[in-house]
């Protein structure tokens, strides 16, 4: 548990410590940095700009969700399984990945070139957050209205009557709770902004970065960086009050899938399989042809030039050395992860009533960049500099990923028979031998999932990573940053190739870890 208030608190009091100090230079005689930032007219246009786009991204995410869930989970047809994964691999690739893939469709090479407009970056937070509606709003679809919505039919309603009538209302609460957490990632989405934005966009996340690493205002970055900690609680804190007061979804109606009737239905089937085709998977592929396409055709040059820094690129690093360090440190951080996460989750899961859930959930509410930032400030100066160690880098991943594989086992450690701990104790078993004999075994597909998780969440670790990473441990998706901003599209093939090579580590990770962690896998997706 210790590991967990470390893990929040000490970028966050770097960061808040920071933002007092006046910075050389900038700050007035007497002045702060937190009058410098929220006096600027330019601070408030930003702040009014990353909420409205994080409003718009959701909506647009609900809107086109909430239909495809009913379909998904209503109607039973050819090939709705691959529909499901196409929809929920998305969620599970790095940000910067997805960044690339609408790149390689409305960027500089792609069918046209839509960079710097809000429309690219909504899309691409649609496809990304799809899998949140779509999952939830789906299984409270499954759970109700089925008996209530025949009798509607009964009594004279008609099918699209029915649902706006009956079914829809039930899963608002669902509805609404999906929304909250979409906002949420939208409101601290970075590397898709990054990405995509074309170096015209800025968000508060944004905003960060180019005043901590260009500008060098680490007192301004630190109040930015106050203000999206303050706006993540206050979501959170909506998440919490609108999960009280929503009634749940009643249980027992259930209502299984079954063959569409009707023209309407069908063209409901065909438009939402559209809709995942044109989302999750033309990008993708559109990733995949990029990665190949090569000045006069289609060949393996990009490829093949991994293991080189290409000239005119301005690199320090080759993506074959970057795919290493990725690899390394993720299974490095993964393994710490768990050892940390496992009696982090059995001491959560002994608290009573929902004071474990709220701990599990508030690191959640310190952004990457938040994290990222106050590491750059606690450990990138002074005697606790430790950037030449190479341990900033493992240290910024760790945090972000304790959090998130600690939530994956409180469940599955809460779920655990007393009855049968109770037996091996009254058999002879010590506590430790309780934990290895009985525990450990039946948490295990758990900690697998966990793992997997850790493992996906520490290779596609952009936002932390991106403060702290040096010339010696960039990351893929740092590399794959870098290639994709520099002038000219020196590196343009080779950083569409890298970007291939991360979706086919997540997926492997991702499917070796379905194959082993059994019914714990869903929670790789949604948390």
């Amino acid at each position: 548990m210790a590991a967990m208030l470390l893990a929040v608190g000490i970028p966050v009091v770097a960061v808040l410590s920071r933002s007092f100090i006046p910075t050389v230079g900038l700050e007035m005689a007497g002045g702060s940095p937190w009058g410098r930032i929220l006096g600027a007219g330019r601070t408030w246009r930003i702040i009014g700009i990353t909420v409205a786009q994080a409003f718009g991204s959701t909506a647009a995410t609900v809107l086109i969700g909430v239909p495809i869930a009913y379909v998904l989970t209503r109607f039973s047809f050819t090939g709705r399984g691959l529909l499901r994964t196409a929809v929920t691999v998305p969620f599970v690739l790095p940000s910067v990945v997805l960044g690339a893939a609408f790149s390689a469709v409305a960027g500089s090479r792609g069918l046209f070139d839509a960079r710097g407009s809000w429309a690219l970056i909504i899309a691409a937070h649609v496809c990304f957050n799809l899998a949140v509606v779509i999952r939830s709003v789906g299984s409270a679809f499954g759970r109700s209205g089925g008996d209530s919505e025949a009798a509607a039919r009964m009594l004279g309603r008609t099918r699209s009557g029915a649902f706006f009538s009956v079914a829809l209302p039930q899963v608002i609460p669902a509805v609404l709770a999906s929304a909250v957490i979409v906002f949420l990632f939208c409101l601290t989405s970075f590397g898709i902004v990054v990405m995509l934005g074309g170096g015209s966009v800025t968000t508060i996340e944004v905003e960060i970065w180019t005043r901590a690493t260009r500008q060098f205002d680490l007192g301004g970055a630190a109040v930015l960086g106050m203000v999206q900690f303050l706006a993540v609680l206050a979501t959170l804190g909506l998440d919490s009050v609108l999960g009280g007061r929503n009634r749940p979804v009643r249980q027992g109606e259930v209502a299984p899938s079954r063959l569409p009737s009707g023209v309407g239905e069908r063209l409901a089937i065909a438009l939402s399989s559209l809709a995942i085709i044109m989302i999750a998977i033309v990008p993708l592929g559109a990733l995949v042809l990029r990665s190949l396409q090569i000045p006069g055709g289609i060949g393996l040059d990009n490829w093949t030039s991994m293991g080189s820094v290409l000239a005119g690129t301005g690199m320090g690093t080759t993506p074959v050395h970057a795919i290493a360090n990725s690899l390394s440190t993720a299974a490095v951080v993964t393994a710490l992860t768990v050892l940390l996460a496992v009696p982090t989750s059995r001491y959560l899961a002994g608290l009573p009533g929902q004071r474990a859930k709220s701990l599990v959930l508030a690191p959640l509410g310190v952004s990457a960049t938040t994290m990222g930032l106050g590491l750059l400030i606690a450990f990138g100066s002074g005697p606790f500099d430790i950037r030449g160690s190479g341990w900033l880098v493992p240290i910024a991943q760790l945090l972000v990923a304790l959090p998130l594989v600690t939530r994956v086992l409180v469940a599955p450690v809460e779920s655990i028979d007393p009855s049968v701990l109770d037996a091996a104790s009254l058999l002879g078993a010590d506590p430790r031998n309780r934990f290895w004999r009985v525990e450990l075994p039946t948490l295990l597909p758990a900690l697998v999932a966990g793992a997997g998780l850790g493992f996906v969440v520490c290779l596609g670790e952009f936002g932390a990573t991106v403060f702290v990473a040096r010339s010696g441990s960039v990351t893929m998706p740092v590399l794959l940053q870098q290639l994709m901003s520099r002038p000219g599209g020196a590196g343009y093939g080779q950083a569409m190739a890298l970007a291939v090579v991360m979706v086919l580590f997540c997926g492997a990770v991702l499917a070796v870890t379905d194959r082993l962690g059994g019914r714990f896998t869903g929670d790789l997706t949604i948390a």
